[in-house]
């Protein structure tokens, strides 16, 4: 027969069974605190670690680049020196030619005088067109040779324009009209030039003339050029289209 404990015996019993049951939790309970704070000790720790071991990688990485830029700065002012040694060797040649400017100067300013000289030789030799405009252009040379703050480069410049000039003279055609002497009587004409081949007017009566280089004066044309000149002067006034012209052709030859 089952043996049934009284309820004195069973209330003891449950008494004991908590005390033992009480201990036992505390002791797990702090060992469950002590894992937690290992373990959170752990992760510390291991934050830390990988604190130090990024702050390693970032000054492994700032070094590298601190290497990089001190090579960089290295070829810098290697490359660097070059360019002063060529500017050292430079700023010595230029000396050198500066002192010599005085001399190329003392050469270059009567070669511009023979070069202003000679075109004014060959303006009065040639045809006498357009004679206020290259007066005034041969004085306007004449003027700049004689400033002295006008540089010789400049001087060039200016007579080489004016030979441009000219050149172009013999280029193209051009037509004008302006006022000569016709048997004593002041007349305005109508003045042709082809290029530098030929020099002519027609005057109103429908007359024509030519320059004559050999006589210095003007020499009446046969009435057969008056069709041609009148066609030369409609083209060049861009009234009739370009086409073959033709001229009273005389040989030029400059003395």
């Amino acid at each position: 027969m089952k043996k049934l404990l009284s309820p004195a015996r069973g209330v003891i019993a449950a008494a004991l069974i908590a005390g033992l049951a009480i201990p036992a939790q505390a002791q797990l309970r702090q060992a469950l605190d002590v894992g937690e704070q290992a373990t959170r000790r752990a992760e510390q720790v291991q934050n830390q670690i990988n604190q130090l071991d990024d702050e390693r990688t970032d000054m492994v990485r700032e070094y590298r680049t601190l290497l990089q830029r001190r090579d960089a700065a290295d070829l810098y002012a290697k490359q660097q020196e070059l360019v002063v040694a060529s500017q050292r060797e430079e700023i010595v040649s230029l000396t050198e030619q500066l002192g010599s400017i005085d001399d190329i100067t003392a050469q270059t300013v009567p070669m511009l005088l023979s070069m202003v000289e000679d075109l004014k030789t060959f303006v009065a030799a040639d045809l006498p067109f357009k004679t206020v405009e290259r007066s005034a252009r041969l004085e306007a040379l004449d003027g700049v040779m004689a400033q002295p703050d006008v540089t010789p480069a400049e001087q060039y410049r200016l007579i080489m324009e004016a030979y441009q000039a000219e050149m172009e003279y013999g280029r193209t055609i051009s037509t004008w009209q302006e006022e000569i002497d016709i048997d004593g009587n002041p007349t305005t004409v109508d003045m042709f030039l082809y290029g530098r081949v030929a020099l002519v007017y027609l005057a109103p009566n429908g007359k024509a003339a030519r320059y004559n280089r050999t006589t210095g004066s003007w020499e009446a044309l046969p009435g057969k050029y008056v069709s041609d000149i009148q066609k030369a002067i409609r083209v060049a006034q861009a009234k009739a289209q370009q086409t073959v012209l033709f001229a009273p052709v005389q040989k030029f030859q400059v003395q």
